[in-house]
């Protein structure tokens, strides 16, 4: 996926668009108030529709759970990507730390295994410095 600053100008408005919507709409579908009305809807189709109207209410329910699982997923995944950086700047600030750490979250199995390795290494040296 392209990085925000290089796509068109009209491709980011859209996106931090869709971002603001996706956290109104994770927001709105977390406050307790939200299972309330959801309850209350249900309630109400089946006062209204009967037994008739039960695959319609099945459709909306599913189609509102899927759209709300991915406005969650978008504002975990900025969200961890935001903590992530925080973690990367202070394993960069740290004096003595391993700068090659910053970043890990993005490396294969096989590269965090060797960084695993390494820092047992570390750790072993740092062992015999303070004894």
């Amino acid at each position: 996926m392209a990085d925000i600053a290089e796509r068109p100008r009209l491709g980011r408005r859209l996106y931090a668009l869709g971002c603001r919507i996706s956290d109104m709409g994770a927001t709105a579908a977390g406050h307790p108030t939200a299972i309330v009305l959801v309850a209350v809807f249900c309630a109400l189709w089946f006062l209204v529709t009967g037994h008739a109207g039960e695959n319609t209410l099945t459709l909306i329910l599913s189609v509102a759970a899927i759209t709300l699982t991915q406005m969650v997923l978008n504002q975990q995944r900025r969200s961890e990507r935001a903590l992530h950086m925080k973690i990367d700047e202070l394993v960069i600030a740290m004096k003595g730390a391993r700068n090659e750490i910053a970043g890990i979250e993005n490396k294969s199995e096989e590269e965090l295994e060797a960084l695993r390795r390494t820092g047992d290494v570390a750790e072993e040296i740092l062992e015999k410095r303070r004894a």
